[in-house]
This record gives structure tokens, C-alpha cells and sequence, in this order.
């Protein structure tokens, strides 16, 4: 059964592999050592090169090109690590935009180093290890996978979608994808930030059977990603 379509926004890829996830705003409690952080590294603002973004003691992960911003020039989205870490690593994402000119470099357009939840601890499941980046002509999307870790059944499949869109680039799709490991009830929350469309699923790994509620959000504030938090604390409705 597939899970990939936003309230209205497809999503490209097709079908998603079907994550565990029961409730996630009940599974980041106590046990949850994920934690939402501010960026500690420095990043400069403009760079003729990639690698010249990523600060000092840090790696570049990832990095992902495409024409963001839809000037016809070829942006790129930074994934960046701290380089000795644990657990979760301290992660920071920047959207670097491509200047005309034959020498002109990158500007940085925006940074986010809280949106993937870091922890120091060895025994947590890093929210990248099957998380993904996929960049498009005037946007791009954030997978994350979050795990409970020890003494939980919850797993959770997160997807954020981004559009230049008013000089930054604006969440404009949210995908909650949830399930519990022991007993496979399944949760998913959908919600298209252009129209306000929130569609909400419930149902079984192992049925085809599922409920379906849809409503609209009370409130659609403007969400710019420089100024999202951790993924384990974002709640939309």
C-alpha cells in the first residue's frame, strides 16, 4: 500500500518502505536522548567552492545539486557532520545558491543545524541511516527516520518538502509516517501547507484496511527551514 503522497503534493519516488511508528509525540519521552541543538560551527557566507562551506572538524556528508531557486543556475543542498562524534552526530544543513559569473562562487541562502536530532549516544539509531536528500528544480526534501531506541517498539519515517518560494525556502509538505514494531499498527499524518489539506490514516502492516480522517489546519503560518527545530519536536496542527 503506498504512503508517499502528501495531502494533495506527490512526492516523487513512488511507494515508501513502511516504517513502524505509534505515536510520535509519545514515544519522545524520558527514554528519547535525541535532542534539538543550535549550530556550533562556523559557516562562511560566500565560498567559490563546495568544500570551502564546511568549517573546520566538520565533514561534508552529502552534498546534492540542483537548480534550487529556479534561476537557471545549478545550487547545491550541504549535509555536513561533525567529524569525531557518536551516536547521532551533530548535523548541519545549508542551501548554498550558485552566483552568475564565471568566478562568482556560492552565496549561502540558509542554515539549519537543528532539524536532525543528534545524540551522543552510541546505542541510538542516527535519524540519517536511512534518511535521504532529494533536491529538485525549485526545492527539494528531507527524509528523516527516527527510532525510539532501547525498551521502544516506535519508529517513525519523517518527510519535509521545501519550495522557493518569497526570498526563502518554504515548508510547503509534511508526511508523519508511524508504527508500532510489536503490533504493526500504523499512524500517518499528511498535511500540504499550500492549501492547509490535513489527511490523517490509520490502520495495519499486515491490512489493507485503514481509516481515513480528513480536516484542515486551524492556523498555516509561513515556515521558512532556517527556521525549523528538531524533527522530534515539530507538530504542525
Amino acid at each position: 500500500m503506498e504512503r508517499a503522497e502528501t495531502a494533495g503534493l506527490r512526492v516523487p519516488g513512488g511507494c515508501w518502505a513502511r516504517v513502524a511508528l505509534l505515536g510520535v509525540w509519545t514515544w519522545l519521552a524520558a527514554a528519547q536522548t535525541l535532542t534539538p541543538v543550535t549550530p556550533e560551527a562556523s559557516v562562511p557566507v560566500n565560498a567559490t567552492k563546495l568544500s570551502q562551506f564546511v568549517p573546520e572538524g566538520w565533514l561534508l556528508e552529502q552534498h546534492k545539486v540542483a537548480d534550487l531557486n529556479s534561476d537557471g543556475l545549478a545550487d547545491a543542498l550541504l549535509l555536513m557532520r561533525r567529524a569525531e562524534a557518536s551516536g547521532a552526530p551533530h548535523r548541519i544543513l545549508a542551501v548554498v545558491l550558485r552566483q552568475r559569473g564565471d568566478n562568482a562562487g556560492y552565496t549561502l541562502s540558509e542554515l539549519n543545524g537543528r532539524l536532525i536530532p543528534r545524540s551522543d549516544d552510541a546505542r541510538q539509531e542516527d535519524p540519517m541511516a536511512d534518511g535521504e536528500l532529494i533536491v529538485r528544480r525549485g526545492g527539494f526534501d528531507i527524509k528523516l527516520t527516527l527510532l525510539a531506541g532501547i525498551g521502544s517498539y516506535q519508529t517513525a519515517t519523517l518527510r519535509y518538502r521545501f519550495r522557493y518560494q518569497d526570498g526563502c525556502f518554504r515548508l510547503i509538505g509534511y508526511d508523519r509516517m508511524e508504527t508500532h514494531r510489536g503490533t504493526l499498527d500504523t499512524r500517518d499524518l499528511s498535511i500540504n501547507f499550500l492549501n492547509g489539506a490535513v489527511v490523517r490514516r490509520t490502520g495495519n502492516a499486515q491490512s489493507n484496511a485503514t481509516k481515513e480522517q480528513r480536516e484542515r489546519l486551524k492556523t498555516n503560518p509561513h515556515r521558512c527551514f532556517r527556521e525549523l527545530g528538531s524533527a522530534t519536536d515539530f507538530n504542525p496542527l
